[in-house]
């Protein structure tokens, strides 16, 4: 597969020694580098079998239908190389093999610090598909998870001892703590937070940034290796967007409760793939929502 990478000359368009008609086209093409690098994708693969390989590529092909200029990254954890096949020469595509195997929902944001593609990204899993377009050049959040779910302290000492690897992490691992019987540290209960579901969101860049200087999120690489880690980082995501952006308190995600989405942890790829042929899907997206996710254990 041929990944294609596109640059554009950002010539100084106020230069009065260009004609007219390149004035216009470095007028057009300093528009055009500005719809590219508004914001951009950033998708997590895991490719284990014939089926799992579809779905990076419906993926794929969904976000080039209604965001044909924008940048896509995709973020190989761990997959089966021999199982990888494109349907298309994908265009305006970077592939990353990370390094860093089974480290899953951390890997966008640790090479989006490190890369820097964009000013904003969306965060996601290839396993979600795009049937309608959502505005993200229009918003204006430092951060917004697409589901959420109540902070439930599952595994807590999981949750800690990857908080512990953090600096600045004491109140961190005190609001990780919070009792149910009145001793809270200081917090209300207005202070509640909520996990960001499987670690995928709007966020700008400048935001993860602060929190790479103020937390040292990069250290959690070392710390996260399996899926139960993984699920521990949802929970110390969902801190952290809430600590330093305590606007999520009012807006909580842009999709809402993961509970309440269509056939939540129900839905699997025969299921979607069965209502796409057979022309359901449209009348499941009131319920479904624009972004549609499968579910699969990986």
């Amino acid at each position: 597969m041929n990944c294609h990478h596109i640059f554009h000359n950002t010539t100084n368009t106020t230069n009065t020694t260009n004609t007219t008609n390149t004035t216009n086209k470095n007028i057009i093409i300093f528009k055009y580098n500005n719809i590219m690098s508004h914001f951009g994708f950033i998708i997590t693969r895991h490719v284990n079998s014939e089926q799992t390989n579809h779905y990076w590529n419906q993926s794929v092909k969904l976000i080039r239908s209604f965001y044909p200029l924008r940048q896509i990254i995709i973020i190989d954890d761990n997959s089966n190389q021999s199982l990888i096949k494109a349907d298309f020469d994908y265009q305006n595509l970077t592939i990353i093999q990370s390094e860093f195997p089974k480290r899953g929902e951390l890997l966008p944001y640790y090479y989006y610090l490190k890369y820097k593609w964009f000013p904003n990204a969306v965060i996601m899993h290839d396993s979600l598909f795009i049937h309608k377009k959502i505005n993200f050049e229009r918003f204006s959040v430092k951060v917004m998870p697409l589901w959420h779910s109540n902070y439930d302290k599952e595994n807590l000492p999981n949750i800690i001892r990857l908080a512990s690897s953090l600096r600045n992490n004491t109140l961190l691992i005190k609001r990780l703590y919070q009792k149910d019987d009145g001793i809270n540290f200081g917090f209300t209960n207005s202070d509640n937070f909520n996990l960001c579901f499987g670690g995928q969101c709007y966020i700008k860049l400048e935001f993860l940034e602060l929190l790479q200087r103020k937390y040292a999120i990069t250290n959690l690489v070392n710390v996260i290796h399996n899926r139960t880690d993984r699920c521990s980082l949802e929970r110390l995501l969902g801190l952290l967007f809430y600590i330093e952006y305590q606007k999520l308190t009012k807006i909580r995600s842009l999709f809402g409760h993961i509970l309440k989405q269509y056939r939540a942890f129900k839905y699997n790829y025969n299921d979607y793939t069965h209502d796409l042929t057979h022309k359901k899907l449209n009348n499941h997206l009131s319920k479904v929502g624009p972004f549609v996710k499968v579910w699969t254990g990986r």
